[in-house]
């Protein structure tokens, strides 16, 4: 790999990291849209209190999902080692994504379980239960497809850092 290579993959892989912490900040508003309209529509304090919850976790998400991660463009990169400034960026771009899980989709999940809770509550008292299925059914999908999405891009990020440490060992 070249330098002028490495150089490149960095930049692509700032901005891709800045690409997902800015979206990462719709998240919060489209939680408290659904839990919001949730809190409006259905009684109950477990209910009103689970989309409290998932405002609440999804603030703080914002937090401490994206706690140091706001970094200065690597301009620089040029002046400093290709392949620490490389590094640095996946390791930050690998930092994110293990802290999607817990901060941005956990709360969602949340929001819409707490959502589906009582309509399925009410589909089944009212016989719409099959009606209700496809809905479901997409929601789960989308679930499971985060989940390998994920899983496929840590396993990348991972054999990025063991070729990153392959390519120091020649270097030594």
């Amino acid at each position: 790999m070249t330098l002028e290579k490495i150089r490149q993959k960095t930049q692509e892989l700032h901005a891709k990291t800045r690409r997902a912490l800015l979206g990462s900040m719709a998240q919060p508003l489209v939680v408290a849209a659904i839990s919001g309209w949730g809190i409006k529509w259905f009684d109950g304090p477990m209910v009103r209190a689970a989309f409290a919850i998932a405002i609440i976790w999804s603030a703080a998400g914002q937090y401490f999902g994206n706690r140091g991660m706001w970094s200065a463009a690597p301009a620089d990169a040029a002046l400093s080692n290709g392949i620490a400034s490389y590094r640095r960026e996946v390791e930050r771009w690998r930092h994110l994504s293990e802290r999607f899980l817990l901060w941005y989709f956990g709360p969602m999940v949340l929001a819409i379980a707490t959502l589906i809770a009582p309509l399925l509550s009410l589909g089944i008292r009212r016989g719409m239960l099959l009606s209700m299925s496809p809905f479901v059914t997409l929601i789960v999908i989308w679930i499971a497809a985060v989940f390998v999405i994920r899983m496929r891009q840590h396993r990348k990020l991972q054999r990025e850092i063991d070729e990153l440490n392959e390519i120091e060992r020649a270097n030594r």
